[in-house]
């Protein structure tokens, strides 16, 4: 037998000393989540008054006439501020045409009972909204398979008056969207990864996908997501300040909506911590009534109105503007008296002398909201006599939790365009502000009787 093995060397086991490293404490890496607002904006672009910028650089995440006619080139949706739908790169031209058509299925789009519509015929706007709904869907059954434009158009128009009208019709357009499946995933982006599906519809789905699907918790992924997406393009237009605001802009709106959709799922606390993190990045780019509003009227639903008026006075208020009146209305519309904050929006746009600022604007769709809510015009009566048609009526009025997602969608839709369907919003709201005029004059007459 050879003694090869035994005469082997083999080297023992030696303990070395070191140093335990695992309590050496390392400089904590800086990171930014998705939702972070504080990177660098462009050189020399944010001027002292966010104000001077030009209009398309003034743009929130309201949907404009130019959001979906909007170019593929040098952005990653369709829906940025600027370009027109003949401006497309050659890239995206080069792209096949894809098919849509199962989202054009007439199975798809469902009635309203007869005992709701009758009931919407009790106030205009509700009846315009949902004539305007039932128009999309006859549209889309007729819409060719590939015109990717129209179908994301009016899939919009009728998910947002769906939206606004009632529990009801938001529990149908919370059943329609789940026809377009993930939005997240590559099947709606092209071999430039640019997305087919615009921005706003994008954004409007992720709520409308978590109430169809009851997962709030994917809700929230797909708006840190979307955030991402946001900060990754501002960041890419740094160079072109139009752009860099539209992308930062959206950031803070998705943000918002973050906020909103903890107030909604009764995390009070998150959305608490979130909000103060997320508003303490602010700066000069993130200006406009609608954003300051959005922030006064979740802390009024988190219960704290000494902050939303601060933080409405620190975004600053305009010259003039009765700050204590616009916060008395956001907290009657957080407590459900919204047949006292129809009145009082009413005086506030009376109030408002230029008839078309924006704040004149947003004082006229907070009343339309309220109005909404009581799904008719109060009774020409004193506000103490004033009751509720029936238990139906109260069960529709008290239905919404959100607040701000529903303020927020009716402004986007008062501000779009399209000329295929006669959006005329803007209209009926001007309508409803006549009605409300009567109805105050004949209940002054009423009271001085």
């Amino acid at each position: 037998m050879s003694n090869l093995g035994q005469n082997t060397f083999v080297k023992g086991h030696v303990k070395k000393t070191s140093a335990d490293l695992r309590a050496v404490g390392s400089p904590r890496r800086m990171t930014a989540g998705p939702l972070d607002l504080d990177f660098e904006p462009p050189p020399g672009t944010v001027p002292a008054d966010s104000k001077s910028q030009d209009g398309s650089a003034s743009m929130t995440t309201t949907t404009t006439a130019t959001t979906f006619a909007t170019a593929l080139e040098n952005v990653s949706s369709p829906a940025s501020a600027t370009g027109s739908v003949a401006t497309i790169s050659s890239a995206a031209a080069a792209e096949p045409s894809r098919d849509y058509a199962y989202l054009l299925d007439p199975l798809i789009f469902r009635q309203l009972p007869t005992v709701e519509r009758n009931q919407l015929g009790l106030l205009p706007l509700g009846s315009h909204l949902y004539n305007l709904s039932t128009t999309c869907s006859t549209k889309l059954t007729s819409t060719n398979a590939t015109d990717s434009f129209h179908i994301f158009n009016l899939w919009y128009i009728r998910l947002t008056a769906l939206a606004l009208m009632s529990a009801q019709t938001t529990a149908m357009a919370s059943q329609e969207i789940k026809v377009f499946g993930d939005l997240t995933s590559g099947f709606y982006r092209n071999s430039a990864f640019v997305h087919a599906v615009p921005w706003d519809l994008r954004v409007l789905a992720i709520r409308l996908q978590a109430l169809g699907f009851n997962d709030w918790r994917r809700c929230l992924e797909h708006f840190y997501m979307l955030a991402k997406e946001a900060r990754s393009e501002a960041v890419k237009h740094r160079n072109s300040p139009a752009l860099f605001k539209l992308w930062r802009s959206r950031l803070l709106d998705v943000g918002l909506r973050v906020a909103a959709a903890l107030v909604e799922i009764a995390d009070l606390e998150g959305a608490e911590r979130h909000l103060k993190s997320l508003m303490e990045e602010r700066d000069a780019l993130d200006d406009g009534v609608t954003f300051r509003l959005r922030e006064a009227v979740l802390y009024v639903q988190l219960g704290q109105l000494d902050t939303a008026k601060k933080c409405y006075l620190g975004n600053g208020a305009g010259e003039g503007e009765d700050v204590d009146t616009v916060i008395e209305g956001l907290r009657l519309m957080a407590v459900d008296d919204f047949e006292s904050a129809a009145v009082l929006w009413k005086r506030l746009v009376d109030k408002e002398g230029d008839e078309g600022s924006e704040r004149h604007q947003i004082y006229l769709v907070n009343m339309a909201v309220s109005l909404l809510y009581l799904r008719r015009l109060p009774e020409a009566q004193s506000a103490s006599n004033f009751k509720l048609q029936s238990s139906l009526d109260r069960q529709l009025a008290y239905s919404y939790k959100s607040l701000t997602f529903n303020i927020i969608t009716l402004h986007n839709l008062l501000d779009f365009q399209y000329e295929p369907v006669n959006v005329g919003i803007g209209e009926q709201l001007e309508v409803l502000n006549e009605e409300m005029t009567n109805v105050l004059r004949k209940r002054e007459q009423t009271v001085q009787a």
